[in-house]
């Protein structure tokens, strides 16, 4: 049984560069894709057959620092081939409807008429991050905090955040300077999201200065959520193989 995912464009369908390097060369890490079009729309079908996508994968469980590392050390090797090919890395999608997951691995789509920016849309994954994050696991959240934090920066670099978040927890309280935390406390927002319920009393126990930020961000508690994708449809539909 074949499974696919469709996103509709209103634009004419244009067989590209792009479009012919991605139906020659199987991407590690990207969905086969296949293009076509119909009257004056654009269609571009990915197979995700076997495999589930990360909004409905975390909307059965929370988000694990296993999970976060493994996404982090995937993206920067899809970014990677994706440069190899010769192809735009802002093509590829980072809302959590078209990542998928299957044996230990993330998959992403290409999307040849993506008109976004990279690092922004990473800021945004990470708000996700922060709100689907598993509050029992100390790790995830020095990830999520620090990933939501960093990527506020203008230029950030994504290989020294990668490289940030994989370090050892221990040498990364070490390392954080507590007054530097405070100071971007006013800027940052991952109270917006984290509620005394989700930590939990085992994390609200935490004495040390890495977590005194979070507390703190506790006390600014306002509502908001993860942003809608915009301009894309999507359709699934199950198909019989031939």
């Amino acid at each position: 049984m074949e499974r696919k995912i469709t996103i509709q464009e209103e634009a004419l369908y244009k067989e590209d560069y792009q479009i012919r390097m991605l139906k020659a060369n199987n991407l590690n890490g990207i969905l086969k894709m296949g293009g076509r079009g119909i009257n004056e729309n654009s269609y571009y079908d990915y197979d995700v057959s076997g495999k589930i996508s990360v909004k409905a994968m975390f909307e059965r469980s929370k988000i694990t620092a296993k999970d976060i590392k493994m996404f982090l050390r995937n993206i920067k090797n899809v970014i990677r081939e994706v440069e190899i090919f010769l192809l735009d890395i802002n093509c590829i999608l980072l809302n959590p409807e078209y990542i998928f997951y299957e044996d230990g691995k993330y998959f992403f789509c290409y999307y040849p008429l993506a008109r976004q920016d990279l690092w922004e849309e990473f800021h945004k994954l990470t708000e996700y991050f922060v709100k689907q994050a598993d509050y029992q696991d100390q790790e995830c959240i020095r990830m999520v905090f620090l990933l939501h934090k960093k990527t506020m920066d203008e230029n950030y670099s994504l290989d020294k955040l990668i490289a940030e978040c994989m370090q050892n927890p221990e040498e990364e309280k070490n390392r954080v300077d507590e007054k530097d935390m405070d100071d971007i406390e006013d800027g940052c927002t991952v109270g917006d999201w984290i509620t005394e319920q989700e930590l939990g009393s085992a994390v609200m126990r935490e004495s040390d200065h890495l977590w005194k930020p979070v507390k703190k961000l506790l006390n600014k508690r306002r509502k908001s959520k993860w942003g809608d994708w915009d301009g894309l449809h999507i359709e699934e539909e199950d198909l019989t193989k031939e």
